[in-house]
């Protein structure tokens, strides 16, 4: 019997300055991976594991990613989430991102 692949999704390594909304506080982060469906992050804060928040993030100059995410995994080396609603803007500027950096890395290895 075959397991399935929890992270079925291709993840991208970022460096990203980020933040991230909880009760009507920013608090900084980084964005240390993304994929289409969510991020993998590191905080000062801690947070719980299911917690919904807004997360803000400028992957291009002036070009600002807003969406909500959802704790799915909080841990030493990081927080995994996941996208619970995201705009059409921002949507288009993830797979922008995502594509730029799936290239540079095909480049890298051909």
């Amino acid at each position: 019997m075959k397991t399935r692949n929890l992270r079925a999704e291709a993840r991208v390594a970022a460096s990203q300055r980020a933040e991230l909304n909880s009760g009507g506080a920013w608090f900084p982060c980084r964005v240390l991976d993304m994929s289409d469906n969510g991020f993998f992050l590191v905080c000062n804060k801690a947070f719980a594991v299911g917690q919904i928040l807004d997360l803000r993030c400028e992957l291009y100059p002036a070009k600002l990613l807003e969406c909500k995410v959802e704790i799915r995994h909080a841990g030493e080396t990081g927080i995994g989430t996941r996208i619970v609603e995201i705009d059409r803007k921002s949507i288009g500027l993830c797979q922008l991102f995502l594509q730029e950096h799936y290239s540079d890395k095909l480049n890298q290895s051909g």
